[in-house]
């Protein structure tokens, strides 16, 4: 039993050891971006636009960009105004944006009811 004790003792000295170095070190996580989300709309009573401010670059993707009518011509896609970028981009597409400024996005396309989104992704600050 004695020996028992012992090996108990050894065991919480080497936990009490671990803690004390996990403690004292400064892990550093990486830090995120930050991604903001712009839904827009059109419908009979006109354009509903989304727009964001963005500190610096980023990148934006039309995630998704539909009409009500079946296949409509031209395909429905979303249109960004940006500081650098005016256009459409296709579902899918992503475009970068290299200055600060604010990001509208509206949907281009026919039909009765258009629904387009897309993303802003920010990088993390650098040091």
């Amino acid at each position: 039993m004695h020996k028992s004790y012992r090996i108990l003792l050894l065991l919480l000295l080497t936990l009490a050891a671990t803690f004390a170095i996990a403690h004292t070190t400064n892990a550093q996580r990486a830090r995120l971006g930050k991604v903001q989300s712009l839904q827009a709309t059109t419908d009979s009573s006109g354009s509903h636009p989304a727009s964001a401010a963005i500190a610096g670059p980023a990148k934006i993707t039309c995630l998704n960009a539909t009409s009500e009518a079946p296949n409509s011509r031209p395909t429905p896609s979303c249109h960004v105004v940006a500081p650098g970028f005016t256009g459409n981009l296709a579902k899918g597409e992503a475009k970068d944006l290299t200055v600060a400024g604010n990001v509208t996005l509206t949907c281009n396309g026919q039909g009765p009811m258009l629904r387009c989104t897309a993303r802003v992704d920010i990088p993390p600050p650098s040091h």
